[in-house]
């Protein structure tokens, strides 16, 4: 992206305010959602939106100020766009929920004291289920580029 001023920045500085301004995008993006009505409700987590159509348009106003901001900075100091791929995220993200179920297990469990045998023999198979359907997610967003 080609600079808009001449304000001297290098380029460590410039992935610093960047990243920065990406992260603060990407939860632009998610406040854009609560405006507009996103209440999840799934099994172990719930959203609650007790905005008011009032506090939504509001809102709505402040991140598009925001975004014009940022377009500004954007433009002035030409700062890259980052692109999320989405197949990415999802093989990221579960790969990390491994380890994360993995600590499910009885093994670690012990770390916070002396494990039942009943909460072992109840918890582990469905922790090792858990695993088994996040490496199946894993496989369908990291085969190849499949044509469904």
């Amino acid at each position: 992206m080609e600079r808009s001023t001449d304000v001297p920045i290098d380029e460590n500085q410039k992935r610093s305010i960047a990243c920065s301004l990406i992260l603060l995008d990407e939860t632009l993006c998610l406040f854009e959602d609560y405006a507009r009505g996103r209440e999840v409700h799934s099994v172990l987590y719930e959203e609650q939106n007790p905005l008011t159509n009032r506090q939504r348009k509001n809102l709505l106003a402040e991140i598009g100020r925001v975004r014009a901001l940022m377009r500004q900075i954007k433009s002035a100091l030409g700062l890259p766009t980052r692109l999320t791929d989405v197949v990415k995220r999802i093989w990221g993200h579960s790969a990390v929920f491994l380890d994360v179920v993995t600590e499910m297990e009885s093994k670690s469990l012990r770390g916070y004291g002396q494990v039942a045998p009943e909460l072992a023999a109840y918890v582990d198979p469905k922790a090792q289920m858990l695993l088994d359907c996040l490496r199946r997610i894993t496989s369908i967003v990291g085969g190849e580029n499949e044509n469904e």
